[in-house]
């Protein structure tokens, strides 16, 4: 009778373990659904907020200096409210001579309170009065918003526009170079010609330049919709090559990319293109050194 009770008992000690683990394993995957659910709720508050719109103060636009020469730097600046959403900033430039437009990419100084950026003249930067084009704003969803000078941009319909003068400067005693960067395209290369998803293609030439390549770009025509698709290439001091590289993923085009045209753009603003359609005979023969295919990407079901 004894071993029956002592038995019984622990069957029933075993049950009541069950329905406590069990009981467990439920309140955890309880809490790990509503986790999930407010996560969900937050969000989906995140994405239907409305985005702040940046506010630039364009009076507040000023350079550190109003006159300056070869090996000086010129420190730009401006106020910008709302920027919570706000992902970039640029004030273009105008050079002195040609009217060539300088990027100038501006960051926030927490010190300041004010977004920041830097021009650096060289002996050989053009001479004369650069002044403010316009100031650009990129938010979360790259949306941009441009305030345009209403001293230097004759275009009317370009809006908003207002007097972005206090921000011009004087470039002295330089002696301007215009010769554009060397594009080699007898350099040009892929690491692969055909490529399947995931694969990750490493494009490369050697562009040269007096001063320096301040950007380089490739662009390719996609295989089907015939859309353009942008590379943009950065400089290897390993290699003294500029490289990109363009990741295959389900949303790409299957087909022969082939390359459309190339851009370079040295520090003086000087710049240089080549097309797949016209110049050089010997040039338009290694356009398709930059080709290559991707291979058909099968959707999962």
């Amino acid at each position: 009778m004894r071993k029956n009770l002592i038995k019984w008992g622990i069957l029933l000690l075993s049950f009541v373990m069950v329905l406590c683990c069990t009981g467990c394993a439920n309140n955890s995957a309880i809490l790990q659904t509503k986790a999930a659910e407010k996560k969900d709720v937050t969000n989906a508050q995140t994405s239907n907020r409305k985005l702040q719109k940046p506010v630039v103060d364009y009076a507040t636009l000023k350079a550190d200096k109003t006159e300056v020469t070869g090996g000086e730097k010129v420190k730009i600046s401006v106020k910008i409210t709302h920027d919570a959403d706000m992902e970039s900033a640029y004030v273009y430039y105008m050079s002195g001579i040609t009217r060539n437009l300088k990027m100038v990419e501006l960051k926030y100084n927490e010190k300041t309170r004010l977004y920041e950026g830097y021009i650096e003249i060289s002996n050989s930067s053009e001479s004369g009065t650069w002044k403010a084009e316009s100031i650009l704003t990129v938010d979360s969803k790259d949306r941009t918003r441009n305030i345009y000078n209403s001293v230097t941009v004759s275009d009317i319909t370009l809006k908003p526009r207002e007097d972005l003068s206090s921000g011009d400067f004087t470039v002295i005693n330089t002696t301007p170079e215009y010769n554009p960067p060397t594009i080699e395209m007898s350099t040009l290369k892929v690491s692969q010609k055909t490529a399947k998803l995931g694969d990750k293609i490493k494009i490369s030439i050697k562009i040269t330049d007096e001063t320096a390549i301040q950007r380089a770009m490739i662009f390719y025509t996609k295989p089907e919709s015939q859309q353009s698709e942008t590379i943009k290439l950065t400089y290897n001091k390993d290699t003294k090559m500029m490289e990109g590289y363009y990741e295959v993923t389900d949303t790409s085009e299957s087909g022969e990319w082939k390359v459309n045209y190339i851009i370079a753009q040295d520090n003086n603003c000087n710049s240089v293109t080549l097309t797949s359609v016209w110049g050089n005979e010997e040039d338009l023969k290694c356009f398709a050194n930059g080709d290559f295919v991707v291979e058909e990407i099968e959707e999962e079901f």
